[in-house]
């Protein structure tokens, strides 16, 4: 029996847990239940899949032999694969998804489900002003029988998923993002913060100790670069480089634990969105909006948020879900300040820091099946229209489990296609109940 597209029931009430900031749980077993199998000669296990051409476009016409699908790293029989369609969106866009004789069409029924999630502590206000504009813009375009939600994370509006578009706006019109800049009294960048930290953990397992040579501390040579040109930026000219140096330590150490606790609790709000979701059936896309959320790229750094990752994952994949993340990189722009001139930034300085702002969102859309847009220019309208383009069709591909993957756990999944030219996105985990 072939996977078809569930209706959504209205009497289902959603509420998204943004009050719940900590980290993410487990979602109780019987909500385990919400990840679709069907009855046939064997049970299938329903495997949503994104098959894109180059533009963006999906792509038609594969049958289940052109898919291979592992679940920990075992290999599984897929037995149908539907591609399904939906209408084209009040985007300008081409139909080119005429209905087959054999293609479950939502059109005409159940249409998809959006939930718009804008980081406010990532935006300052003006900023959140054309981000909510462009959100605006991407309401207007979608299907009359799309239902959307909203979430203004980690504290901020909120609204169950619902056909009534024109509430959705006026809500958005209430965001205002909540943006507040760290003060460091040496112009420490996120980069810089994280290297400090860095080269002081490595210090701190290798036992090395500290010396006194001519009044300034001694760090190994081949670990101390980052705080070395921060002491000749800053220290230059001080009666005490000793003390100045200590003191770039101690507010790097500070600041460090100051952001991780600020992504920590962005990404504990979303994975409590994630978890509100899991009781809400069918397929959902959540299009997250984010100038980004600092993450060291260097072991022993700070802000350091790696266990946070598969917890995501896995919750993506319990409720359903797949994350479109749009990063708004005002970096660039704002690598031309007087601040940042004054405070001797590199061009390859700020092009890390804008890759490690981008890192965890490029990391929890991956694992949810999904991926991340970069803006370099505007709040996001392109990138919505790409959302729009790419979510307007998906094959559901019924798989069959093996007997040891019938246990009610998250287990690795990965889906390869046959196809010339093509992009494939899956999530990476999925979850099977027990028989």
């Amino acid at each position: 029996m072939k996977p078809t597209a569930g209706r959504l029931p209205p009497s289902v009430v959603f509420l998204l847990a943004l009050c719940v900031v900590g980290a993410v749980s487990v979602l109780p077993a019987q909500m385990a239940s919400q990840q679709p199998v069907f009855r046939s000669s064997v049970d299938l296990v329903a495997v949503e899949v994104q098959v894109l051409d180059r533009s963006g476009e999906p792509l038609p016409s594969l049958g289940p032999e052109k898919f291979e699908v592992t679940i920990e790293g075992k290999r599984r029989r897929v037995v149908s694969a539907d591609f399904v369609r939906y209408a084209p969106s009040y985007n300008g866009l081409p139909d080119r998804f005429q209905a087959g004789p054999s293609d479950p069409v939502a059109a005409g029924g159940p249409g998809r489900v959006y939930i718009i999630a804008i980081d406010l502590a990532s935006f300052s206000v003006g900023q959140s002003r054309g981000v909510v504009t462009a959100a605006r813009g991407f309401l207007s375009r979608l299907q009359p029988s799309d239902e959307v939600g909203l979430v203004a994370y980690p504290v901020g509006a909120t609204m169950n998923p619902t056909t009534d578009h024109a509430a959705i706006a006026r809500r958005l019109n209430t965001i205002v993002g909540t943006q507040q800049s760290y003060r460091s009294q040496y112009n420490l960048s996120t980069t810089e913060i994280v290297d400090i930290n860095a080269e002081m953990s490595a210090n701190a397992a290798a036992a090395l100790p500290t010396g006194r040579a001519g009044g300034a501390a001694v760090l190994p040579t081949n670990q101390s670069e980052t705080l070395r040109e921060v002491q000749l930026r800053e220290c230059n000219g001080t009666a005490n480089a000793s003390s100045c140096i200590e003191s770039i330590q101690l507010e790097a150490s500070s600041l460090g634990f100051l952001l991780e606790g600020q992504v920590t609790e962005s990404l504990s709000a979303l994975g409590s969105v994630l978890h509100g979701l899991a009781v809400y059936p069918g397929r959902k896309t959540i299009v997250v909006l984010s100038a980004g959320m600092p993450a060291s790229d260097r072991p022993g750094g700070r802000p350091d948020v790696q266990d946070m990752g598969r917890a995501i994952g896995e919750a993506a994949a319990r409720a359903d879900a797949t994350i479109y993340a749009l990063h708004i990189d005002s970096g660039s722009v704002e690598n031309f300040s007087a601040e940042r001139r004054r405070a001797g930034r590199q061009p390859a300085d700020s092009e890390r820091q804008s890759a490690m702002m981008g890192h965890w969102l490029d990391r929890m859309a991956a694992a949810s099946g999904g991926t991340m847009l970069r803006v370099l220019v505007g709040s996001g309208e392109g990138a919505l229209d790409r959302v729009l383009k790419e979510t307007a069709a998906h094959y559901l591909l019924g798989v069959e489990p093996g007997s040891v993957d019938r246990d009610g756990k998250v287990r690795e999944l990965r889906v390869k296609v046959n196809a010339p030219n093509s992009t494939v996105r899956s999530r990476m985990w999925v979850l099977i109940p027990k028989k």
